[in-house]
């Protein structure tokens, strides 16, 4: 009876030490097995935040963004004046940057233009655009030359609000490669959002700029000289 008793207390024992060794394996394989899993992880996050950054990137640099105006040279345009005026972001002005009519040059006089400073490349400006290549605008004391005839590839940009504005009247014309978007809305604060006006005020005084001919673009020609210019290609 007595070696009954023993041998059951032996068997109790080896598989206590039996199911401990089990348990000991399952906890390891368990273990190895989240470890062979993170690399794998690891890799699909940074695969979705990759993939997050390049879409994100490619709306912003294509498309448009919204972006907040600071300062006073657009008012009364852009945060005009008033107890609502603060200094905190939500207080500012925000407006909507139209980055595919930049990337085509698709802009035109009395259009808000977004442009890197010439002065500061890590500063973004906005300020309207007064004059285009070819045109001739008339400065008066505001610039060192009272007359200037805007270079090819440049724009003459100009702050709504003169007394407090750091436009082309101090750095000259802007080369229209710094230029990154158009904004065309204001988005926020919900009680002004509109659509901005793209006209040059009166209070800028647009009769200052004598516009250039505008020559015939290859757009406005007729198909027939599409033809010809094609046929004279061909023959030689």
């Amino acid at each position: 009876m007595a070696r009954n008793n023993f041998k059951t207390v032996l068997l109790e024992v080896l598989d206590s030490r039996t199911f401990l060794s089990l348990k000991k394996q399952f906890n390891a394989k368990s273990v190895q097995k989240y470890v062979l899993k993170i690399p794998r992880i690891v890799f699909q996050v940074g695969k979705k935040a990759s993939l997050g950054y390049c879409v994100g990137y490619t709306f912003i640099n294509l498309v448009g963004y919204p972006a907040s105006v600071n300062g006073k040279s657009m008012q009364p345009t852009l945060n005009p004046p008033g107890p609502s005026l603060g200094s905190g972001w939500l207080d500012m002005d925000w407006v909507w940057v139209n980055c595919w009519r930049a990337r085509r040059y698709n802009f035109s006089r009395g259009d808000l233009l977004v442009y890197t400073s010439p002065k500061d490349p890590q500063e973004y400006l906005i300020k309207r655009l007064i004059a285009v290549e070819g045109d001739t605008i008339a400065t008066g004391e505001r610039h060192s030359q009272p007359v200037v005839r805007i270079a090819q590839g440049q724009v003459w940009v100009e702050g709504d609000n003169w007394s407090n504005s750091v436009d082309s009247n101090m750095y000259g014309a802007v080369p229209k490669g710094l230029v990154s978007g158009v904004a065309s809305h204001i988005i926020w604060p919900p009680s002004r959002v509109q659509v901005l006006d793209s006209t040059v005020p009166a209070m800028l005084k647009p009769s200052r700029v004598t516009r250039a001919e505008v020559k015939m673009e290859w757009s406005t020609r007729p198909w027939h000289q599409f033809w010809k210019v094609l046929l004279y290609f061909i023959r030689n």
